[in-house]
Protein backbone atom coordinates (compact mmCIF):
# COMPACT_ATOMS: atom_id res chain seq x y z
CA UNK A 1 0.00 0.00 0.00
CA UNK A 2 1.48 3.40 -0.94
CA UNK A 3 1.37 6.60 1.14
CA UNK A 4 -1.69 7.92 -0.72
CA UNK A 5 -3.60 4.75 0.18
CA UNK A 6 -2.35 4.79 3.79
CA UNK A 7 -3.74 8.26 4.50
CA UNK A 8 -7.25 7.12 3.54
CA UNK A 9 -7.13 3.73 5.26
CA UNK A 10 -7.96 4.88 8.79
CA UNK A 11 -10.85 7.12 7.75
CA UNK A 12 -12.83 4.82 5.45
CA UNK A 13 -16.25 3.49 6.28
CA UNK A 14 -17.39 0.57 4.17
CA UNK A 15 -20.78 1.22 2.59
CA UNK A 16 -21.00 -1.92 0.45
CA UNK A 17 -18.67 -4.85 -0.07
CA UNK A 18 -18.74 -8.15 -1.88
CA UNK A 19 -16.47 -10.86 -3.18
CA UNK A 20 -16.33 -11.40 -6.90
CA UNK A 21 -14.29 -13.36 -9.42
CA UNK A 22 -11.72 -11.39 -11.45
CA UNK A 23 -13.50 -12.55 -14.59
CA UNK A 24 -16.28 -14.90 -15.60
CA UNK A 25 -14.83 -17.88 -17.47
CA UNK A 26 -16.64 -18.84 -20.65
CA UNK A 27 -17.80 -22.44 -21.02
CA UNK A 28 -16.31 -24.02 -24.15
CA UNK A 29 -17.38 -27.27 -25.73
CA UNK A 30 -15.73 -29.58 -28.24
CA UNK A 31 -17.16 -27.60 -31.12
CA UNK A 32 -15.43 -24.42 -29.91
CA UNK A 33 -12.03 -26.14 -29.64
CA UNK A 34 -12.40 -27.76 -33.09
CA UNK A 35 -13.41 -24.44 -34.69
CA UNK A 36 -10.61 -22.53 -32.96
CA UNK A 37 -8.08 -25.21 -33.98
CA UNK A 38 -9.22 -25.08 -37.61
CA UNK A 39 -9.04 -21.27 -37.69
CA UNK A 40 -5.56 -21.22 -36.14
CA UNK A 41 -4.36 -23.93 -38.53
CA UNK A 42 -5.75 -21.96 -41.49
CA UNK A 43 -4.02 -18.78 -40.30
CA UNK A 44 -0.68 -20.56 -39.82
CA UNK A 45 -0.96 -22.21 -43.25
CA UNK A 46 -1.87 -18.88 -44.83
CA UNK A 47 1.26 -17.35 -43.28
CA UNK A 48 3.39 -20.19 -44.62
CA UNK A 49 1.87 -20.10 -48.13
CA UNK A 50 2.36 -16.34 -48.40
CA UNK A 51 5.99 -16.65 -47.23
CA UNK A 52 5.16 -14.72 -44.09
CA UNK A 53 6.98 -16.84 -41.53
CA UNK A 54 6.61 -14.18 -38.85
CA UNK A 55 2.81 -14.33 -39.12
CA UNK A 56 2.83 -18.12 -38.84
CA UNK A 57 5.10 -18.00 -35.77
CA UNK A 58 2.95 -15.33 -34.10
CA UNK A 59 -0.22 -17.41 -34.51
CA UNK A 60 1.53 -20.53 -33.23
CA UNK A 61 2.75 -18.60 -30.18
CA UNK A 62 -0.74 -17.15 -29.61
CA UNK A 63 -2.20 -20.65 -29.62
CA UNK A 64 0.47 -21.94 -27.21
CA UNK A 65 -0.02 -19.02 -24.80
CA UNK A 66 -3.80 -19.48 -24.93
CA UNK A 67 -3.52 -23.20 -24.20
CA UNK A 68 -1.14 -22.57 -21.29
CA UNK A 69 -3.41 -20.00 -19.66
CA UNK A 70 -6.93 -21.15 -20.59
CA UNK A 71 -7.39 -23.40 -17.56
CA UNK A 72 -6.63 -20.55 -15.18
CA UNK A 73 -9.34 -20.23 -12.55
CA UNK A 74 -10.37 -16.67 -11.65
CA UNK A 75 -9.21 -15.40 -8.28
CA UNK A 76 -11.91 -14.32 -5.87
CA UNK A 77 -11.24 -10.70 -4.94
CA UNK A 78 -12.87 -8.22 -2.58
CA UNK A 79 -14.71 -5.14 -3.81
CA UNK A 80 -15.46 -2.34 -1.35
CA UNK A 81 -17.35 0.88 -1.92
CA UNK A 82 -16.54 3.22 0.95
CA UNK A 83 -17.19 6.82 1.86
CA UNK A 84 -13.72 7.77 0.51
CA UNK A 85 -13.49 5.70 -2.67
CA UNK A 86 -13.44 2.21 -4.13
CA UNK A 87 -11.12 -0.63 -3.24
CA UNK A 88 -10.69 -3.49 -5.70
CA UNK A 89 -8.05 -6.25 -5.62
CA UNK A 90 -6.40 -4.46 -2.71
CA UNK A 91 -5.94 -1.26 -4.74
CA UNK A 92 -7.68 1.85 -3.41
CA UNK A 93 -9.10 4.43 -5.85
CA UNK A 94 -10.20 7.69 -4.18
CA UNK A 95 -13.30 9.25 -5.69
CA UNK A 96 -11.32 12.19 -7.08
CA UNK A 97 -9.38 9.69 -9.28
CA UNK A 98 -12.57 8.12 -10.65
CA UNK A 99 -13.76 10.14 -13.64
CA UNK A 100 -17.01 8.24 -14.24
CA UNK A 101 -18.77 4.91 -13.91
CA UNK A 102 -21.41 2.91 -15.75
CA UNK A 103 -23.22 -0.35 -15.28
CA UNK A 104 -23.78 -2.96 -17.96
CA UNK A 105 -26.51 -5.26 -16.74
CA UNK A 106 -27.88 -7.84 -19.16
CA UNK A 107 -28.16 -11.08 -17.18
CA UNK A 108 -27.08 -13.78 -17.61
CA UNK A 109 -24.52 -12.50 -20.15
CA UNK A 110 -23.10 -9.34 -18.59
CA UNK A 111 -23.37 -8.01 -15.05
CA UNK A 112 -20.52 -5.55 -14.63
CA UNK A 113 -19.57 -2.22 -13.15
CA UNK A 114 -17.09 -0.16 -15.16
CA UNK A 115 -14.97 2.60 -13.63
CA UNK A 116 -13.05 5.13 -15.69
CA UNK A 117 -10.02 5.93 -13.56
CA UNK A 118 -7.66 8.84 -14.11
CA UNK A 119 -3.98 7.99 -13.79
CA UNK A 120 -2.07 11.21 -14.44
CA UNK A 121 -3.01 12.23 -17.98
CA UNK A 122 -4.21 8.77 -18.95
CA UNK A 123 -7.40 6.89 -18.22
CA UNK A 124 -7.99 3.21 -17.68
CA UNK A 125 -11.21 1.25 -17.54
CA UNK A 126 -11.71 -1.13 -14.68
CA UNK A 127 -14.30 -3.89 -15.06
CA UNK A 128 -15.77 -5.30 -11.86
CA UNK A 129 -18.20 -8.22 -11.88
CA UNK A 130 -21.33 -7.51 -9.83
CA UNK A 131 -21.61 -11.16 -8.79
CA UNK A 132 -25.15 -10.93 -7.48
CA UNK A 133 -25.04 -7.35 -6.20
CA UNK A 134 -28.09 -5.26 -6.91
CA UNK A 135 -27.09 -2.73 -9.60
CA UNK A 136 -29.49 -0.11 -8.20
CA UNK A 137 -27.71 -0.16 -4.85
CA UNK A 138 -24.23 0.11 -6.44
CA UNK A 139 -25.42 2.92 -8.73
CA UNK A 140 -27.04 4.82 -5.86
CA UNK A 141 -23.86 4.79 -3.77
CA UNK A 142 -21.56 5.80 -6.62
CA UNK A 143 -23.87 8.57 -7.90
CA UNK A 144 -23.29 10.47 -4.66
CA UNK A 145 -19.59 10.90 -5.53
CA UNK A 146 -18.98 10.12 -9.21
CA UNK A 147 -20.59 11.09 -12.51
CA UNK A 148 -22.39 8.35 -14.40
CA UNK A 149 -21.63 7.85 -18.10
CA UNK A 150 -25.22 7.54 -19.22
CA UNK A 151 -25.73 5.45 -22.34
CA UNK A 152 -22.27 3.87 -22.12
CA UNK A 153 -22.08 0.28 -23.25
CA UNK A 154 -19.80 -2.67 -22.78
CA UNK A 155 -16.47 -1.90 -24.53
CA UNK A 156 -16.11 -3.63 -27.90
CA UNK A 157 -13.00 -5.47 -26.72
CA UNK A 158 -14.90 -6.95 -23.73
CA UNK A 159 -17.84 -7.91 -25.95
CA UNK A 160 -15.55 -9.67 -28.43
CA UNK A 161 -13.76 -11.58 -25.67
CA UNK A 162 -17.14 -12.65 -24.26
CA UNK A 163 -18.72 -13.58 -27.62
CA UNK A 164 -15.64 -15.45 -28.87
CA UNK A 165 -15.27 -17.13 -25.45
CA UNK A 166 -11.61 -16.16 -25.15
CA UNK A 167 -11.58 -15.74 -21.38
Amino acid sequence: MNKDQDKYKDHRTSLLEWETPEFVPAPRGKRWYITAGLIMTALVLYGLFTDNLTMAIVFILMAVVFLLTEKKEPKIVKMIISDMGVQYKGQFYPYHHINSFWLVYHPPYVQALYLRIRNGRQFKHLRIELNGQRPQEVRGLLLKEVAESEGAHEPVSDALVRILKLQ
